[in-house]
C-alpha cells in the first residue's frame, strides 16, 4: 500500500511526476528519505483491506443469492486478491488526501471494451422507434422529460447516440449513486474521448477527477466517446465515480462537442453540472446543485449557462480590441440575432430541460428527419455553444449564471489574496459594470502539471472562511448570491 502511494510511475508519467515534484522533495528523494506518511498508512490500510474485504464478500452474498467464496473462486486468483485490496485502497486513499494533498496528474491510457460488445444494456434506449426505458418504472417527471427526449432522438433515427452504457468495472459504483428509481440525484458530467495511448487529456480528466472527490461530496459521470480510457480512472480509486461509455456524434460527421448535450440528456442525471476535461472545482460547487433546481423548473425548462468573459456582440465595446472572428456572425441572414451576452458551454440543467436540449441537439444531428429550421441548414456547421446560445435566444431563455467557471486557473490567485478589481470582461450593452465571478472552477486548465500545483495550494482550504469569499463583483468580495444581489439587484447575472 506504501508503494502504491509512493512508488514513481514509469515512463512518461514518471517523467511528469518528476517535473512536478518540489526542489525539496527531490532533494529527499536523492538521499532515498522518504516521508513518514506512507508507512504509517500502510499500517492503517492493512486493517482497511481486511475490513473492506469482508465487506466486500457480504455484498456480493446480498446481491447474488449464493456465496461469495464459491463465486469468487471461480475467478482468477489475480482477481480474488485484487478487489478487497482494491476497496481498501480506495478508503486509505481517500483518508491520505485529505492530508496529504493532491496527487500528481497521471497520462496513461488503455484499450476499452465497449459494454455493447459484452451484452450489456444502456440505461435508456429506443424500441421499434419509441422510448423505452430500463430499470424503474415509469415515475414522475423525471421519467416524462427522458420519455419526451428519447421520442425525438427516436423518431430522427439517433437511437444509437441515446444508448449509454455503464462501464462493467464500475457497475458497483453506479448501484450505490443512483436511486431506486435509476436516476442519480446530482452529478457533475463531463465528457471525453481518448485513444488507448498516454494523452494530456488523461491527465486533465485525472485533475477533475480529483478535484470533484475532494472539495465535493456528490458523484461524478464521465461520458466516454473514446476507444480508450484514461489509466487512473479506476472505481476503488475514485468510488463517486460512474465512467460510462456511449457512441459518438462525430460518427455522424458532427462536432464532438454534441457528445455533451447527448451526455446531459441520456445518463439519467435529475440535476446537473457539466465539467469540461479542461476545468477543475474549488470548494463552494456544490452550491451550484440546489441554485440549478431553483432556476431550472416546470415554468422555466432551460439549461442555465454562466456568463462569457466575452459578449462576442460586434455592437459591445469589448469587442473592439478582439479580431472580428471573435464575435459571433451566421453564414445565414436569417439566423435569429444575438439578444444576449454570449454564454459559455458549462450548463447546469434539471431534468426539466432535458426536452429542450432535445430538440436543439436533433436539429443539428439529424436536420431533415427533425424537420430543423432553415437557417440551422443553411448556417453549416454548429457546435454545442452556438446552438445552445441561438436556441436561447429564439425561446427567451434568458438566465445566465454569474461566472462560476473562471476564465484561467491563474485567476485563483485572486481568490486566495482576496484581491477586488472592478470593470471586470464589462461590455457597453449587456454588462457594464463588468460581471461577478464565482471561485468554484477554473476553466482553461490544459496544463495537468498547472492544476496540479493550484490544486496544492487550495487544497486545505475546503472549509468557508471570512477571510476567503467565493464571488467577486465590483471591487468587492461577496460570501453568498444573496449578498451579491443586495448589492446589486440590477446585476444580470444570477449567483
Amino acid at each position: 500500500l506504501a508503494q502504491a502511494f509512493w512508488a514513481p510511475p514509469r515512463g512518461l508519467e514518471r517523467q511528469q511526476r518528476v517535473r512536478a515534484m518540489s526542489a525539496v522533495q527531490r532533494r529527499g528523494r536523492s538521499r532515498g528519505r522518504r516521508p513518514l506518511l506512507p508507512p504509517l498508512l500502510a499500517v492503517l490500510g492493512a486493517a482497511a483491506v481486511d475490513v473492506a474485504g469482508a465487506a466486500t464478500l457480504f455484498r456480493e452474498e446480498m446481491r447474488s443469492g449464493v456465496d461469495a467464496e464459491d463465486a469468487r473462486e471461480a475467478r482468477p486468483a489475480k482477481a480474488r486478491r485484487g478487489a478487497p485490496a482494491a476497496a481498501g485502497l480506495a478508503l486509505l486513499q481517500r483518508f491520505a488526501g485529505k492530508w496529504h494533498g493532491p496527487v500528481p496528474p497521471e497520462y496513461g491510457a488503455q484499450a476499452a471494451t465497449m459494454p455493447w460488445d459484452l451484452g450489456r444494456s444502456p440505461v435508456a434506449a429506443c424500441r421499434g422507434g419509441t422510448a423505452a426505458r430500463s430499470g424503474a418504472a415509469a415515475a414522475g417527471a423525471a421519467e416524462r422529460g427522458l420519455d419526451r427526449a428519447l421520442d425525438i432522438f427516436c423518431a430522427a433515427g439517433l437511437g444509437a447516440l441515446a444508448e449509454f452504457y455503464v462501464d462493467p468495472r464500475f457497475e458497483a459504483n453506479d448501484r450505490r449513486l443512483r436511486g431506486g428509481d435509476g436516476w442519480i440525484s446530482r452529478a457533475f458530467l463531463t465528457y471525453m474521448g481518448t485513444g488507448a495511448s498516454a494523452s494530456n487529456v488523461s491527465g486533465e480528466e485525472d485533475m477533475l477527477a480529483q478535484s470533484v472527490h475532494h472539495f465535493s461530496d456528490l458523484p461524478i459521470v464521465v461520458a466516454n466517446f473514446g476507444h480508450g480510457v484514461p489509466t487512473s480512472l479506476t472505481p476503488g480509486r475514485f468510488p463517486n465515480m460512474v465512467l460510462m461509455h456511449a457512441r459518438g456524434a462525430q460518427t455522424l460527421g458532427k462536432s464532438f462537442n454534441f457528445n455533451k448535450l447527448t451526455a446531459m440528456l441520456f445518463t439519467k442525471i435529475r440535476t446537473g453540472v457539466v465539467l469540461d476535461a479542461d476545468q477543475f472545482v474549488n470548494r463552494g460547487i456544490d452550491r451550484m446543485f440546489q441554485r440549478a433546481e431553483e432556476e431550472t423548473t416546470a415554468d422555466y425548462p432551460y439549461p442555465v449557462l454562466p456568463v462569457h468573459w466575452m459578449s462576442r456582440d460586434k455592437d459591445s465595446s469589448d469587442m473592439a480590441k478582439w479580431p472580428e472572428h471573435y464575435s459571433w456572425s451566421s453564414r445565414c441572414p436569417d439566423t435569429p440575432k444575438q439578444a444576449y451576452r454570449w454564454s459559455h458551454s458549462h450548463p447546469t440543467w434539471t431534468h426539466f430541460a432535458l426536452p429542450w436540449i432535445a430538440k436543439w441537439a436533433s436539429f443539428v444531428l439529424a436536420p431533415k428527419q427533425t424537420d430543423a429550421p432553415e437557417w440551422i441548414i443553411k448556417h453549416g456547421w454548429w457546435s454545442d455553444e452556438p446552438i445552445l446560445n441561438v436556441g436561447a435566444w429564439v425561446d427567451g431563455a434568458s438566465k445566465q449564471w454569474c461566472k462560476f467557471d473562471i476564465p484561467s486557473v491563474w485567476q485563483f490567485s485572486n481568490f486566495m489574496k482576496q484581491i477586488g478589481h472592478v470593470d471586470m470582461a464589462k461590455d457597453s450593452k449587456y454588462y457594464p459594470h463588468g460581471i461577478a465571478f464565482m471561485y468554484f472552477s477554473a476553466h482553461d486548465a490544459k496544463n495537468p502539471e498547472e492544476s496540479y500545483k493550484w490544486m496544492q495550494r487550495l487544497w486545505n482550504m475546503t472549509e468557508p472562511d471570512d477571510k476567503h469569499m467565493e464571488v467577486m463583483y465590483d471591487g468587492n468580495w461577496f460570501p453568498d448570491g444573496a449578498a451579491l444581489k443586495k448589492y446589486d439587484p440590477k446585476l444580470n447575472c444570477l449567483a
